[in-house]
């Protein structure tokens, strides 16, 4: 294919993929939405000087309720991953506003007038500036702060019943993940210490509350998942997301104090170990292969009444697993 055969074929492609963002930038407005009415349903529930909160609502746990909004509030995040891995999205979305040069330049040629033209610039900007500048979830934590403002004014942020609530969610949050991290083959620890950090820079914005224990003991937790694999090939360091969402505004000590220094070492160490920790992999999975293709574990007439083989070949089977 000639240059002038491809010229405007990117383009082309790119305009095909803006009913997909402008769908997309409707979801993103209906999560804002809906993580304003959950946070401002959790404001009113959360309140001292509301005459039932004693009675009924102080004992409760919500811990659910900050797991789904946790889990939500992921998939932005991983949006900005997949902008930021695949740099084609940037390149190619400057090639389509230069196209507007050329258009603008000879409206009657591609059929265009004045007032679409700046319709379609205005989208464009919204679009980038929202999705594809790869700041999503940024965005969407400062635009959360200032849609809670509107409605409430300072109500929402100076609640301390909330701030309690929360605070006691976030502790709790940090004691799973740690025994999580720290028993083998745990497949939901990941994305429950993604969930924390979500949440964490959720309640920090909204609250402010610069604690420096709490900030530790989750930059802490690294130490156990240097990287944590959120989709596919996508991944997010703990370390690089609490400095960049989460800043404090007072330099504290952590431990590890070099983030870079740090996954430099844990990869020389990981990498030493890999031959021997593939060939652990390929002895169990031979020992268990065996033992399965045993007699003692083979189909009988008798299987169904002998618990004790029951419950061997569910182990097996689960460790297989």
């Amino acid at each position: 294919m000639t240059d002038e055969e491809f010229a405007g074929k990117l383009e082309v492609e790119m305009s095909r993929s803006l009913p997909v963002y402008n769908e997309f930038f409707d979801t993103i407005k209906k999560i804002v939405a809906l993580t304003k009415n959950i946070l401002l349903q959790m404001n009113g529930l959360f309140n001292s000087k509301f005459g039932l909160y004693d009675s009924f609502f102080k004992k409760t746990n919500y811990n659910e309720i900050f797991d789904n909004l946790g889990s939500t509030l992921t998939n932005l995040y991983i949006v900005d991953l997949i902008i930021q891995e695949n740099t084609a999205f940037k390149d190619y979305w400057e090639q389509y506003n230069d196209m507007f040069s050329t258009v603008k330049s000879n409206m009657d040629k591609y059929n265009m007038t004045s007032k679409m033209l700046k319709k379609l610039q205005r989208f464009c900007s919204k679009i980038y500036a929202n999705i594809l500048s790869g700041k999503l979830y940024e965005e969407f934590l400062s635009g959360l702060k200032e849609s809670i403002r509107m409605d409430l004014e300072q109500a929402l942020f100076k609640n301390k019943t909330f701030l309690e609530k929360y605070t006691e969610y976030i502790k709790k949050k940090i004691d799973d993940v740690q025994v999580q991290l720290q028993g083998p083959g745990v497949m939901t620890a990941h994305a429950d210490y993604m969930n924390l950090l979500i949440n964490y820079s959720v309640y920090r914005k909204l609250f402010g509350n610069e604690d420096e224990k709490l900030y530790k003991k989750i930059w802490a937790l690294q130490q156990k998942a240097p990287i944590l694999i959120l989709y596919n090939n996508l991944f997010v360091q703990p370390g690089t997301f609490l400095t960049t969402v989460c800043t404090l505004t007072k330099k504290c000590k952590t431990e590890p104090s070099d983030i870079k220094v740090f996954l430099q070492q844990e990869c020389y160490f990981r990498e030493k170990l890999f031959a021997a920790t593939v060939k652990q992999y390929y002895m169990r999975l031979v020992n268990w292969i065996t033992l399965m293709n045993s007699d003692m574990l083979k189909d009988n007439e008798k299987m169904a009444q002998d618990k004790s083989f029951m419950k061997i070949r569910a182990q097996q089977i689960s460790s297989g697993i």
